[in-house]
């Protein structure tokens, strides 16, 4: 069983199918309401095939969370996700070999997932090593009862809500006033506290913020930040339900992504990957979260992070006279946090250590102005490599790209008029391919320009409204995604395509929109016809007596949400069916069923003269008409003086029909006749 993240193209999905479980508790709501409950409940991800244990957790949890089976790891990742506040359930007997593999890649896709495994004793044992790292939240043993279900999944849910990640509001397109969440509140322990003080007496103020910068990298505050819910969304006009239900269902795909971007920063941040290397450093990770859900404050918080730690390099630098080094890191903290307000400070004192480097090599040399043209030269030079660059496609990669040639140049003379045009220029080229590839609809490389040309620091606007064009783009493509959805489960109906190929089906699709969007248009209607279709099929097979394709027909039909009433008479018939099979099979004593005429046997005169006494057991079928057929010894004692007799016997016999599910059948019985002798 191999995990990986399933592509969303629903031709090209290699899912099996999920049923919904239970639903009860959403039934009864109107579309606003379920919209807000929806971001409340918490979704169940059951990857079993125990149906006693799907049963218990449909009656346990009582329409408290979703609860959504998924038969293949691969579509357990679509519905992860596809939803938010996920808890995982797996069951050992699925594979026991495969479930450390299959655990272990779902905590590295998902860490903040609560995983809960179910299986025996050698199954736990098995997992230890899982159990201790925290890659399985909790070990459910089996037998399970409804209290231990109850209790896990409340503590699964629990940890769900002790989470830092606060979903993102996403307000409706008529509203026009977006609420802001408050300020979170960073807790530190006394310890850090006392730690901070003491160093502020050494150093300073200056010194302090640097070594709290440091301090707080170490500590990875992010790990305790609080963070407030956010406002309910103002009062909105009905007309404006089908937006918002839509707007709600992008934030809560992106929520899942967002969740692991913070995560890869945090730890980026906390193994010192600030601005190195490209796509996996904490600065391009939290602006990522950013592009996701611009008012994240744990991102926020993180860059601010990074920027004390490229701060304090600039401090470590300076003090080792490694000017470039610390030109480096000032310009990666500028780019992480513009707004630090200790920038100004550290760039006066990179450029009074130049000028100091400058005066030191006047006294040594007497050289002043040669020197001062040997940079100018050198950022001639560069400059000119840039725009030879620009002009030929190579705007980034490698050393010999226009990025590399002005950054630096920018180094050397930051402020010099040629360095700032030649950053210009190399900006609006940046911006120009991001454009030309959000035409082309390839936001990912957009994106990787937009932040190219963000990182040097030169036409904020453009940038900003290259990203919001992203964003439009992005929310149309979920909704476009939905109504593919949508059609294509409609297609299969008409095809007659109900419930297989698992991958290609009316039933794969509609699980899909489901888990993505409950209350999508047109959703409703096309679980009826698909419930209509599934319970004539359903009748049809029962018919021809092919039973078990008969039942899978009808739980779907349920689980797409057929009326009770229509279910009823179907399961009846199969129930029916089932037991005149049964029936056939059986083997009944003969006097379970009623006589009608029952002569004895015939004493065999061979016997009688020689006072022999005896038994024969026999088998035989009472037809639908009450008559005797097939009629077979099965033993006798002594053999060979009493069967014939017998078999004459039962020939002559009549009973009533035997009944089974309303309806005449044919049954196998057996009885035992004794001889014995009269007077003995």
């Amino acid at each position: 069983m191999r995990w990986r993240p399933s592509q969303r193209d629903g031709n090209n999905h290699v899912a099996k199918r999920a049923i919904k479980v239970d639903e009860r508790s959403l039934a009864t709501d109107s579309p606003a309401t379920e919209t807000a409950r929806t971001a409340v409940l918490t979704n169940l991800i059951v990857l079993a095939e125990d149906s006693a244990l799907i049963e218990m957790l449909k009656s346990t949890l009582e329409g408290r969370q979703r609860i959504w089976r998924a038969e293949s790891a691969i579509h357990a990742a679509d519905l992860l996700v596809a939803s938010q506040n996920s808890i995982m359930l797996v069951d050992c007997a699925l594979g026991p070999s495969e479930t450390p593999t299959l655990v272990a890649q779902l905590h590295a896709q998902f860490p903040d997932l609560p995983v809960i495994v179910t299986g025996r004793r050698d199954d736990e044992a098995m997992i230890g090593a899982l159990i201790s790292s925290g890659a399985v939240y909790r070990f459910l043993h089996k037998p399970v009862s409804s209290e231990r279900i109850r209790t896990f999944i409340e503590a699964a849910e629990r940890r769900l809500t002790d989470q830092p990640v606060v979903p993102a509001f996403v307000a409706p397109p008529e509203s026009p006033v977006i609420p802001v969440p408050s300020r979170p509140r960073i807790r530190l322990d006394p310890a850090l506290l006392r730690r901070l003080l003491a160093t502020a007496a050494a150093i300073g103020l200056v010194g302090l913020l640097i070594a709290g910068a440091v301090e707080l990298v170490e500590r990875r505050p992010w790990q305790y930040i609080e963070l407030p819910s956010l406002p309910s969304p103002p009062p909105r006009p009905a007309a404006s339900a089908d937006a918002t239900a839509s707007a709600a269902a992008a934030a809560a795909r992106t929520d899942a992504n967002v969740a692991r971007l913070l995560s890869l920063a945090g730890i980026a941040l906390s193994q010192g990957r600030l601005v190195e290397p490209e796509g996996e450093n904490a600065v391009e990770l939290y602006r990522r979260v950013l592009l996701e859900d611009p008012g994240n404050e744990p991102a926020k918080t993180g860059l601010a992070l990074a920027a004390g730690q490229l701060l304090a390099n600039v401090e470590q630098a300076l003090a080792a006279g490694d000017l470039a080094a610390a030109a480096a890191a000032l310009d990666a903290a500028r780019s992480a946090a513009p707004d630090n307000p200790l920038l100004d400070s550290y760039s006066a004192r990179l450029a009074l250590a130049r000028e100091a480097g400058v005066a030191s090599e006047r006294r040594a040399s007497g050289a002043i102005d040669e020197a001062e043209r040997a940079v100018g030269a050198e950022v001639a030079r560069l400059l000119t490599l840039a725009d030879a660059s620009m002009r030929e496609g190579r705007l980034v990669g490698g050393a010999s790209s226009a990025e590399a040639y002005v950054l630096a140049a920018r180094r050397s003379r930051p402020d010099d008029p040629g360095v700032r045009q030649a950053l210009n220029a190399l900006s609006g080229r940046m911006l120009l391919v991001a454009s030309q590839a959000i035409v082309e609809g390839d936001t990912r490389t957009a994106m990787t320009w937009i932040d190219r040309a963000d990182a040097l620091g030169v036409d904020g606007k453009a940038v900003a409204r290259l990203r919001a064009e992203i964003e439009s783009q992005r929310i149309a493509s979920v909704r476009e995604d939905h109504s593919r959805l949508l059609s294509l489960a409609n297609q299969r109906i008409a095809q007659g395509q109900l419930l297989g190929p698992s991958a290609d089906s009316a039933i794969h699709y509609l699980d899909l929109l489901r888990a993505a969007a409950p209350d999508h248009p047109g959703l409703a209607e096309t679980q009826a016809l698909l419930a209509d279709r599934l319970l004539a099929e359903a009748g049809g097979l029962a018919a021809a007596g092919r039973l078990q394709e008969a039942a899978a027909r009808l739980a779907a039909a349920e689980a797409a949400g057929a009326a009770a009433g229509r279910v009823a008479p179907i399961r009846s018939q199969i129930d029916g069916a089932r037991a005149r099979q049964d029936a056939a099979g059986s083997v009944l004593p003969e006097s379970s069923l009623r006589r009608i005429e029952r002569t004895p046997a015939d004493y065999p005169a061979r016997a009688a003269s020689r006072g022999i006494e005896g038994w024969v057991e026999v088998q035989f079928t009472v037809l639908k008409d009450g008559t005797t057929r097939n009629a077979q010894v099965v033993a006798s004692s002594p053999e060979g003086y009493f069967e014939q007799s017998v078999l004459d016997a039962v020939a002559r016999w009549r009973y009533e029909p035997h009944v089974v599910a309303g309806e005449a059948v044919d049954q196998r019985v057996e009885a035992r006749l004794r001889f014995q002798m009269s007077g003995r």
